[in-house]
């Protein structure tokens, strides 16, 4: 069934969607656009419309997920570091099955451009301090290296068990997506 008339947003998601479940019956690489465009019920056009490769989609995907925990975490008015980094975890554990499909496919390095985008780290780094600039991108691979070992240990620690390890090695000043500057 090819689907007509619909926005850009939902026909992004009916194309993540049928690479979600693809991947869960076919190795990663055999997938094709092909695959993906019949079971999305769009053509090859509307495809290359949204998306350049498979990898496109995951990041958008990630970067989706991104966006939610900043809507959540900006709507509860909180400044607060333990709401934060709790909220994060909370909303990557929302979507455990998917990121943990992710990982098994090796695709979860993904993540790591997702946090530097997230982080505005081109941004901030270009005219920051060589201290500014290590101190980002250490706090970035410190998330993306907790979220890579959290995936392989299948989730099984609770986003409250996450957020209290999280909390254990925060500073004052550690930084998080809504602090970054480069002062």
């Amino acid at each position: 069934m090819r689907r007509k008339n619909l926005t850009g947003e939902r026909i992004a998601s009916y194309i993540t969607q049928a690479l979600l479940i693809l991947m869960r019956s076919e190795p990663y690489a055999k997938i094709t656009i092909a695959g993906i465009t019949e079971r999305a019920g769009v053509d090859r056009t509307t495809y290359y419309r949204h998306f350049s490769s498979k990898e496109e989609i995951i990041s958008k995907y990630l970067d989706s997920i991104m966006q939610e925990f900043l809507d959540v975490y900006q709507k509860s008015g909180s400044t607060d570091f333990t709401q934060y980094i709790l909220t994060i975890f909370r909303t990557i554990y929302l979507h455990k099955d998917n990121l943990l499909l992710i990982h098994r496919t090796g695709q979860s390095y993904l993540l790591l451009n997702v946090l530097s985008k997230r982080f505005l780290f081109d941004e901030f780094t270009k005219n920051a301090t060589v201290e500014k600039q290590y101190e980002i991108s250490y706090t970035i691979g410190g998330i993306y290296n907790n979220c890579i070992l959290w995936f392989s240990r299948g989730m099984k620690e609770t986003p409250e068990q996450m957020s209290k390890i999280a909390q254990s090695f925060k500073t004052e000043e550690s930084l998080t997506m809504l602090n970054v500057s480069t002062d």
